[in-house]
Formats: structure tokens, C-alpha cells, sequence
């Protein structure tokens, strides 16, 4: 169970806030760069979707890259929510935190994938750059909240103020898209595999900078919050 201190705060490991941050670079990073490896090895060994079946086999690789994203940020979040939370098991957050980032990667591919016809992209319909990362956050925000809503789940029963990390994953997850956004279309068809990799994981390692600063902060507060039995 959890430490208390005499003033019936919950001792929380030190540097609780600089060690989650850190947690969530680190995740994020690795997260997304092994998922855009897997993307670019889709398109250099199968190419371009173009028929029904072959949109269905790059949605299975997408969604693979989301679990692998969504077990490596997992991974290391655990190391540090596992000691503020001993209650909760490390099956446990994997398991929604998988959930969470495979719904978000179903939820924010299948327009782009099902909705835009060959694939092709025709230069005179791309938004101007304020719409498209406005956009980008906008999709953040929402399947932020969904990713915060699946972590929730395991901490509700915990502490009262549980509830705050649904707007909290809402709000980071809107800046760190941005970020995403930005490393998803800096590459274009001239760049090889190289810098394509790069940008999806410098655009990780800033997202993932996004997630962990803001919700490191009510992360702190959740965790001092009074026990949801009392």
C-alpha cells in the first residue's frame, strides 16, 4: 500500500515529477519510432494501399504499431506509477494502456485510410498550416481523453481526484500531437527511410515532452489526493 507522511499526504518517490517526464520521452519516443519503422517497412515491402485488402493489411500493421507504442509507453510509465500505485497491477496498465493506444491509432487512421481514395494527395486540397495543426490538436484532445479515460479506469478507485486525468491526457495530448503532426509531414517522397525515421522520432521525443510536463503536474495532485475510501 501506499506511504503516508504525518501530514496525511501520500510519500511519493522523490523527483516524482522529473522522473515522470522522463518516463514519458522515453516512451513516446521509443513508441512511435518503432512504430514508424514499422510503417516504413510496410511501404517499402507492400507499397501503397490501394485495393480494399490491402487498406485492411496496413490497418493490422497500424494497429500492431499502436500496441507496440502503447506497450513501450506502458513500460515505462509503470516504472513509476507501480511505486505511487502499488495497487495497481503491472498487467493491468498494460492492458489499458495498449487499449488506449490502439483505439486512438484505429480512431485516427481510418479517415486518412478509408476516406481519401487511392491514397493520393492532391496539393491544392492540403489545409493551409493553421488548419492543419489546429486540427492536429483537436484530434489530440480527443483521443487524449480517450487514452486518459482508459488509464483512468485503474485509478478511479484509488484517489477522489482521479477523474482530472482524463482532461489531463485531453490537454498534453493536444500539444504533443502537434508535435506528431509536424515529424508526420516534414518527410516528404524525396526523403529516404533515414530522415523519414528521424522525424517520426524527434516528433516522439517532443510529444512525448508535451504528455509528461502536463501530466506530470496532475499526476502530483492525483496522487496527494485523499484516498477514494475515505
Amino acid at each position: 500500500m501506499t506511504q503516508y507522511i504525518p501530514n496525511g499526504r501520500p510519500s511519493l518517490p522523490p523527483d516524482t515529477w522529473k522522473k515522470w517526464v522522463k518516463a514519458c520521452s522515453a516512451g513516446a519516443f521509443l513508441g512511435i519510432a518503432a512504430a514508424t519503422a514499422i510503417a516504413i517497412g510496410y511501404r517499402l515491402l507492400l507499397g501503397e494501399p490501394s485495393g480494399s485488402s490491402d487498406r485492411l493489411l496496413n490497418l493490422f500493421f497500424m494497429l500492431a504499431a499502436g500496441a507496440l507504442e502503447g506497450s513501450v509507453l506502458a513500460y515505462f510509465q509503470y516504472r513509476l506509477i507501480g511505486k505511487i500505485f502499488p495497487e495497481i497491477a503491472w498487467k493491468q496498465w498494460l492492458a489499458y494502456t495498449i487499449a488506449a493506444a490502439v483505439t486512438a491509432w484505429m480512431l485516427g487512421i481510418l479517415p486518412s485510410l478509408f476516406l481519401t481514395g487511392n491514397g493520393a494527395t492532391d496539393p491544392s486540397l492540403e489545409p493551409a498550416p493553421l488548419v492543419y495543426y489546429s486540427m492536429a490538436a483537436l484530434m489530440g484532445l480527443l483521443l487524449g481523453a480517450l487514452f486518459g479515460y482508459f488509464q483512468w479506469l485503474p485509478l478511479k478507485g484509488l484517489r477522489k481526484e482521479a477523474m482530472l486525468w482524463i482532461p489531463a491526457n485531453a490537454l498534453s495530448w493536444a500539444a504533443g500531437m502537434m508535435f506528431i503532426f509536424l515529424g508526420a509531414s516534414w518527410p516528404d517522397a524525396s526523403m529516404g527511410w533515414p530522415l523519414t525515421l528521424l522525424a517520426g522520432a524527434l516528433s516522439g521525443i517532443a510529444g512525448g515532452l508535451s504528455v509528461g510536463v502536463v501530466t506530470g503536474f496532475f499526476l502530483l495532485r492525483i496522487a496527494r489526493s485523499a484516498p477514494k475510501n475515505t
